[in-house]
């Protein structure tokens, strides 16, 4: 009796061992997403400038409230609580517009050479990958979806190759459009 306890204990131990942690184990894609930086450029600008915006209306309606220009039905022990903590919340507003900004300014530069580098990547593989190239050591006869996976690592290596100091990311977002070009 003892002893098939002991080996029901150790079948559901194994069990337990084999069930992954999450879906992650089922796969070894370990790229992240690409978002080019003109994009993130856009995004941070106008993060920024609503930042900015709210900062300084909100400092206005302050100013508005302490001239007794607009009433708040605030009692007066506690007006200088809401004061400095709205007040407050303002500048910082303000403050993190500003620092959006600038850094904004040096995505920008960023985003000037990625776009650089993409037109790059682009007009090499117009000019260097070719359906023969792809085709080389392919079963045709082969379904288009699994011709397709080789053809695309074969222009993931050509490019990873090529264009060493390249995101990941981007090599793969842009092998896509390269594949839909030649084939299509």
């Amino acid at each position: 009796m003892e002893d098939s306890n002991f080996e029901n204990n150790k079948t559901s131990d194994v069990q337990e061992n084999k069930l992954p942690e999450s879906l992650y184990d089922y796969t070894d894609n370990k790229v992240h997403s690409f978002v080019r930086l003109s994009d993130k450029y856009k995004d941070i600008t106008s993060s920024a400038l609503t930042m900015l915006i709210v900062g300084i209306a909100g400092i206005i309606f302050m100013i508005l409230v302490f001239a007794d220009i607009i009433p708040l039905p605030i009692n007066a022990s506690t007006a200088w609580l809401f004061d400095s903590v709205m007040g407050g919340i303002f500048i910082i507003f303000i403050i993190a517009g500003i620092v959006s900004f600038m850094h904004a300014k040096q995505v920008k530069i960023d985003a000037e050479a990625e776009d650089k580098l993409i037109e790059e990547i682009l007009a090499w593989a117009k000019d260097n990958i070719s359906k023969e190239l792809l085709d080389e050591g392919l079963d045709l006869r082969e379904p288009e979806e699994i011709l397709y996976f080789s053809r695309a690592d074969k222009i993931k290596d050509l490019l990873m190759h090529q264009f060493e100091n390249a995101d990941e990311a981007l090599i793969y977002e842009y092998t896509e459009q390269i594949y839909q070009n030649i084939y299509e």
